[in-house]
């Protein structure tokens, strides 16, 4: 009878080794995506994130602090993660374990990460146009409060400049402090079977990340273009040798390596 009764149940924890299987296979059926469809799903994905960051910079110009304000944002990533959409920040630490497993090549890695990459700034400029436009009346009236704290928030990220090669440097690390993070709710969706499981293990980390004021590259793919817009004092210049590139360089650094290889290889070596 117990054997019949435990038959019925299904399982809600999953083991790490049966997580690293799971992010192959998902590894495998990213590289299979056409190139439309990665720029399509890249492109849909950056708005979701710019519409949960906009509910934290709303509540921040309302006087909340950001650490507190920061714990709504995975709102954003839950929903594009649900809806199947291309983070290239996920794909960071998951396309490599499918490299490593055998079940995508070098070359589609590469070409996964740049189409990406590609749809989602692409969505990041056209929801950073759409939400000044509609925010400011296509430029008549002054940005509004939220706007103006998203237009100091990308000021504040190329504060970096001032500190020659250890600010660049510095702009890395909280790259990789990031994504070691970010890349976390790809890798954690498949510790569970469970729904809600899910969406509550994606939000631990993004959380913590938004929280803590780390770069992420996709964020900022619509963040500078608004606070330009806005009329932040930083230049496209700035925006891309002083954040972007930096920061791209720690996303793919903190995922790759110290989720998508260590973390990977720990739980595939270790013979138990």
């Amino acid at each position: 009878m117990a054997d019949e009764a435990n038959a019925g149940i299904v399982l809600e924890t999953v083991p790490p080794a049966e997580m690293v299987a799971a992010l192959a296979a998902d590894a495998a059926k990213k590289a299979k995506f056409g190139t439309i469809h990665l720029l399509i799903r890249g492109f849909l994905c950056t708005p979701f994130l710019a519409y949960g960051a906009c509910v934290t910079f709303a509540m921040v110009a309302a006087g909340i602090p950001l650490g507190a304000a920061g714990l709504i944002f995975p709102a954003g990533y839950v929903t594009l993660s649900f809806l199947g959409l291309e983070m290239a920040t996920g794909s960071f630490a998951t396309m490599p374990i499918g490299m490593y497993a055998g079940t995508v090549t070098p070359s589609q890695l590469v070409r996964n990460w740049t189409w990406t990459l590609i749809g989602n700034l692409i969505g990041g400029l056209f929801f950073a146009w759409l939400l000044w436009f509609s925010l400011t009346k296509g430029g008549a009236i002054e940005p509004d409060s939220m706007l103006k704290v998203i237009a100091k928030t990308a000021e504040a990220k190329v504060s970096y400049i001032h500190y020659g090669v250890l600010g660049w440097c510095a702009a890395i690390g909280k790259g990789i402090l990031c994504n070691w993070l970010v890349s976390l709710g790809s890798v954690m969706s498949k510790a569970t079977r469970s729904t809600v499981g899910r969406v509550v293990l994606m939000w631990i980390p993004i959380g913590m990340f938004f929280a803590l004021g780390f770069e992420h590259t996709v964020v900022n793919m619509w963040l500078f273009p608004t606070a330009i817009l806005s009329g932040a004092h930083v230049s496209i210049y700035e925006w891309w040798v002083w954040n972007q590139i930096p920061v791209t360089i720690g996303n793919i650094f903190g995922a790759m390596v110290l989720n998508g290889t260590l973390w990977y290889y720990t739980h595939t070596l270790q013979k138990e």
